[in-house]
């Protein structure tokens, strides 16, 4: 998969240094299922973004939904396995990462993905 940065530009915060692109249905659909872990810096960009949900996943996760304008919309915080976030959201980005790495990201904020340095 291809890498990417997420950067809270609004905040000036790198929420992910390289994250990976889940851009086509095959890595949407497999996501982030049976990690044990998501280090810090790493994390996954659905691109079409939309609801997601938690099933068959280990690792609580913080989600930045984000608009066509690179708005943010939504963010859920620590959402934990097995649950479903907004499910009829149509964004154009989904950004998992871990716990706590969107803490300081709010409704409104500007977010940009580049290429991975």
């Amino acid at each position: 998969m291809r890498r990417v940065r997420v950067i809270n530009r609004t905040r000036a915060v790198v929420l992910a240094d390289s994250a990976e692109l889940a851009d086509n249905y095959w890595t949407r659909f497999m996501g982030l299922m049976g990690r044990r872990e998501l280090p810090a810096g790493a994390g996954l960009v659905l691109k079409p973004g939309g609801g997601i949900h938690m099933w068959f996943m280990r690792i609580p996760l913080d989600v930045i939904h984000v608009d066509k304008a690179d708005r943010v919309t939504h963010v859920l915080r620590g959402i934990k396995p097995w649950r479903f976030g907004p499910l009829f959201v149509g964004n154009k980005l989904a950004i998992e990462l871990p716990v706590g790495a969107a803490d300081s990201t709010q409704v409104g904020d500007q977010i940009a993905v580049d290429p991975s340095q």
